[in-house]
């Protein structure tokens, strides 16, 4: 006989439903109750005693002692190039030449013209001479004498003239050859040979650039409360220490120059520290991390700087204290020094610093303590 559902309660299935409820809803043998938390451990260590200069970091840009922009003085088509582009050149030698043709017929016309001179006064000094004897014997008048002196000094202004005009094209036949000012490294050619060349100016075409890179300097702009700062001391600092992206190494630039008044606009006024930079690594134009002394050094406890924290905008380190639990202490923190924070207040020298596993724990929690790793 088949069973007819159709007049069954909606009642009856919730029943159901709530039985199975309820019986998946016991206690679970795989649940553990009455769990002991455990303890983290964390890694301390005392601040370190050091001996720290105070300075005043700042960012410069290294530039060449001297740089040039080489431009011809005279006009005409580029005939030969003599460098190499980079070269190291000393002063004096040839980089550029210039058509010299033109100038070589000017000074060929002008040592003409000067013989002609010289000739004349050569005359004029043979006819003063004859004129000054007949005046002495009196077969010659006053008058004649005067204009024959008069024709004579003619003639001297004239070689005179002459030789200042074979002087100035001479000159410009020298300026054909353009000869570098400095000692230093050329960049590239900015002009190729068959070009015409327009010299003369200081607007005219430019050929190519030298720099010196040995020294070379750092300038930065100091703020107008670090340079009174620096100024109030018993002695300006003379040595500034120099470091580079890349590298760990520093060097030590010696402070030269100091601008002679304060930039009105920025409020700073520019410092210059020299480099020798022998080797010729350092590249103009490079960024220098520049860091200046201040006062004497003084003694400073160290920690990592990673054992620092922030809460909004005050700074904190984490220390386990007598009882094994940790606590926040607020410092007031200095700059880097050898890879670590200064701390200037807020720490003993007998507190334990968590230096590691402090991301794992909370101010009040119970800890275990761990030595640090040698060298940490």
């Amino acid at each position: 006989m088949k069973k007819n559902y159709k007049n069954t309660s909606p009642i009856f299935f919730l029943a159901i439903v709530a039985v199975a409820v309820v019986s998946g809803c016991g206690p679970s043998k795989n649940v553990s109750s009455g769990a002991i938390p455990q303890i983290a451990t964390v890694t301390v260590a005392a601040p370190e005693r050091s001996m720290v200069q105070d300075t005043l970091d700042y960012t410069g840009r290294i530039e060449p002692s001297q740089r040039v922009e080489v431009r011809s003085r005279l006009s005409g088509y580029l005939q030969a190039i003599k460098f190499r582009d980079g070269q190291q050149v000393k002063a004096g030698d040839p980089l550029f030449v210039i058509d010299q043709r033109p100038f070589a017929v000017a000074r060929d016309r002008a040592q003409a013209i000067m013989a002609q001179a010289v000739a004349r006064q050569k005359l004029a000094a043979t006819q003063l001479t004859r004129v000054t004897r007949l005046h002495q014997s009196g077969a010659s008048s006053p008058d004649e004498l005067d204009r024959t002196r008069g024709e004579f000094e003619g003639a001297q202004a004239a070689v005179l003239l002459s030789q200042a005009e074979l002087r100035s094209v001479e000159l410009e036949l020298s300026f054909a050859t353009i000869r570098s000012p400095i000692t230093g490294t050329v960049s590239d050619h900015r002009v190729d040979i068959g070009n015409y060349v327009v010299g003369g100016t200081a607007q005219g075409g430019l050929l190519t650039t030298i720099i010196a890179q040995s020294p070379v300097r750092a300038v930065v702009d100091l703020s107008e409360a670090d340079f009174q700062r620096l100024h109030q001391q018993k002695k300006f600092p003379d040595r500034a220490q120099l470091r580079f992206d890349g590298t760990t190494k520093t060097q030590i630039g010696t402070i030269d120059f100091i601008d002679n008044e304060i930039n009105a606009r920025s409020g700073t006024v520019r410092l210059r520290a020299s480099i020798s930079n022998a080797d010729k690594v350092i590249k103009p134009g490079t960024f220098a991390h520049v860091r200046i002394p201040v006062g004497t050094p003084e003694e400073k406890l160290l920690v990592p700087d990673s054992a620092i924290q922030s809460d909004q905008t005050k700074k904190l380190v984490l220390v386990v204290d007598a009882n094994g639990k940790v606590a926040p202490k607020r410092v007031e923190l200095g700059g880097l020094f050898n890879g670590k924070r200064v701390v200037l207040s807020g720490l003993s020298v007998n507190d334990k610093v968590i230096v590691s596993g402090a991301q794992r724990v909370r101010p009040g929690d119970s800890v275990k303590l761990s030595a640090p790793a040698a060298g940490a």
